[in-house]
Formats: C-alpha cells, sequence, structure tokens
C-alpha cells in the first residue's frame, strides 16, 4: 500500500516564517514608496537560495536538495608541454624509506682518473678537457637554467616493497610517480633546493609509440628553451636495460655508507652518425669535469663516460648530457639515493 510522504521537522520553519514576514515588510515599505536600500534588500532576498528553499520547505514541509556546485569556468588552454609545478604524488610509504635515509657523505677531493667509453670512434684528449674546463654556470635565484626531460619516460625499475606499478611493458609504467620520472623529480627537489630554477618536463613520449620519441621530446624541449632562453644545463634522464646471459635483468650499484646506491652514467652524443651537432665537444668537456666531481666525491658512484656515435637530442646546448640512472634491475629507492648524490654535486659544480 503506498503512503504519502509524512512531514518531518527540518528545523528551518520558525526562521523561514520570519524571513517571510520581514520580507513581506519590506514589500509594503517599497510599494509605500521606500528608497533604494529597501529595492537592494528585496533583490538580495529574492537571490537568496537559503531564502528561497526555506520558504518552499515552510510550504511543503519537504526540504530541497542543495544544488551541485557550478560547473567550474572553462580553463585556458593547457600548453603542449606539461611541465612540473608541483612533485607527483607519493606514497606515504615511499615518502617515509626516501626521507629516512642519510645520505652518504661527499669526500673533499677531485678524481682525475677518467674512464671513457668511446663507441663513437672519435678522437678525445680528456686531459685537456680536465686542464681546461668549460664554463657552464647558474646562479641561485631561482630563475629556470636547468631543464630535465626524459624520453623514454615509462622506464621503470624492478618492484620492491611498497614501489609497485601497472606495468604498460617490460618495466615500463605510465605511473610517475614509479618511473624514471619520478627520479627527475627527486633530481629537480634537490637543485631548487640550492635555488636553482628547474623545468620538469613530465610528458610521457614513448608510449603508446616507441619509435619517434626522441622527435617527439626534441619538440617539447625546444618549446620550453624557446620559453626560456637562460637555461644552460638540459639532461634527458633515462634509465639503462643491461640483461644477463639467462636472461635476467643486471643490476648496476655500489654501497656507499651502507647504503645500496644505483650507479649512473653519464653518455654525451656526437656528429659521427652525421648529424649536425657542433657543440658536442663542449658537452664532452662539461661530462668530463662534473665526472671528475663526481669520482671524488661518491667514488664508484659513476661508470665510465659513455661517447656514441648518436646524437640524441644533446646538441640543445653546450651543457646537455643524458644521464642514464641505474637499469631495471635496479629499485627505484637505488635510482632515488643516486640522483640525490648527483643533484648536489652538480649543484656544486653549477654554482661554483
Amino acid at each position: 500500500m503506498s503512503r504519502r510522504p509524512s512531514r518531518k521537522s527540518t528545523g528551518i520553519f520558525v526562521p523561514a516564517a520570519v524571513a517571510l514576514l520581514c520580507a513581506a515588510l519590506l514589500l509594503i515599505g517599497h510599494r509605500m514608496g521606500g528608497d533604494a536600500q529597501v529595492d537592494a534588500l528585496l533583490d538580495a532576498i529574492a537571490n537568496n537560495r537559503t531564502f528561497i528553499t526555506s520558504s518552499i520547505a515552510l510550504e511543503t514541509g519537504v526540504s530541497v536538495p542543495e544544488a551541485a556546485a557550478p560547473a567550474a569556468q572553462p580553463q585556458a588552454e593547457t600548453p603542449a608541454v606539461a611541465v612540473e609545478s608541483a612533485p607527483p604524488p607519493v606514497d606515504e610509504a615511499d615518502t617515509a624509506q626516501t626521507n629516512t635515509d642519510t645520505l652518504p657523505s661527499p669526500q673533499d677531493k677531485r678524481d682525475t682518473s677518467i674512464s671513457v667509453r668511446n663507441d663513437a670512434g672519435l678522437s678525445v684528449d680528456v686531459d685537456a678537457m680536465l686542464n681546461d674546463p668549460i664554463d657552464i654556470s647558474v646562479t641561485a635565484d631561482g630563475s629556470p637554467q636547468v631543464l630535465i626531460y626524459h624520453t623514454h619516460s615509462t622506464e621503470a625499475y624492478t618492484p620492491e616493497g611498497s614501489d609497485t606499478y601497472t606495468a604498460s611493458g617490460d618495466y615500463r609504467t605510465r605511473d610517475t610517480n614509479q618511473n624514471v620520472v619520478r627520479v627527475g623529480t627527486e633530481l629537480t627537489k634537490v637543485l631548487e633546493s640550492r635555488g636553482i630554477g628547474v623545468i620538469h618536463i613530465t610528458d610521457i613520449f614513448d608510449d603508446p609509440a616507441y619509435n619517434g620519441s626522441y622527435g617527439r621530446s626534441l619538440t617539447a624541449a625546444e618549446q620550453v628553451l624557446e620559453q626560456y632562453p637562460d637555461i644552460a644545463v638540459t639532461i634527458d634522464l633515462h634509465r639503462d636495460a643491461i640483461l644477463n646471459n639467462d636472461g635476467s635483468q643486471y643490476r648496476v650499484a655500489t654501497t656507499l655508507d651502507g647504503q645500496e646506491v644505483a650507479q649512473l652514467m653519464l653518455v654525451i652524443g656526437t656528429d659521427a652518425s652525421g648529424l649536425a651537432h657542433p657543440n658536442w665537444w663542449d658537452n664532452m668537456n662539461f661530462a668530463v669535469n662534473l665526472q671528475a666531481d663526481l669520482n671524488g666525491a661518491y667514488p664508484d658512484l659513476m661508470r665510465d663516460v659513455n661517447l656514441r656515435s648518436q646524437r640524441f637530442n644533446t646538441h640543445l646546448r653546450s651543457g646537455s648530457i643524458l644521464l642514464e640512472c641505474g637499469s631495471s634491475g635496479n629499485t627505484l629507492q637505488e635510482a632515488i639515493r643516486a640522483v640525490k648524490l648527483f643533484g648536489n654535486v652538480l649543484a656544486d659544480r653549477l654554482l661554483a
């Protein structure tokens, strides 16, 4: 049997009745030649949703649901390049793990015994570069002077603990809190803590299509450099992938002050493939001298500098490098520890 809904007290009848009585008095005043203030009060009452809903409730005994929040106003068109204005959300467990790490203390020395893996077959005089370092410096005024981006943004690490992800391929994920973009976020934090302004491009360039990712990241980087011409250093941050003979993932790591840390590698592109690259020598000079600082501060953190015939995107500036942070056999936390050490040494060099 159907029943009519019973009227329940809403707690608004008395205030609604008082409001109606006041409105009626104001209306009478208006009819009798009330001034502009009365008109303004009547307009306010007529447009007041609380008054209207209370009046309906007084009449019907049924409360009127609150209206949905007004639709957001159309936003300005988003830029073609996603630039990180705040770090991606980090799981509390991850935050606790990384923040409680006490980073190894750097040794106060410079190690100029630089080894180069010369895959480009070009003549390189490392000693001459060490004796005449290129002057690439920045100021600690917070203005954008370093660009970080990721041509292969989905590159990820071996899951461990709370660092898990939905894979989009072998050791790959679009989750920017778990892939190499997260490592770029940590590097950004280190440099910004030293007063160095950073633009961090968080776009994904290698998924769904891997081919053409260098062209896409180049376009994005060029857009940022056009907007911020004072950027002195560009870093295309990757993670390496190395397999053991049995097909398992090879881990590149070292132990510093009892902590497991991923090893890093500076990769320098050249014009050996035929693509124009007028400043590869400057980049190599920058990498060699930075490597000497890193080798001295944290022995065994760095792998050999790798000189390649491919240009990659290192022709953007005389201070452009490709950085391999660990490999797919490393964990995310090992990579984060490594890039924090790298960031502080890089900051020391740029601010010297």
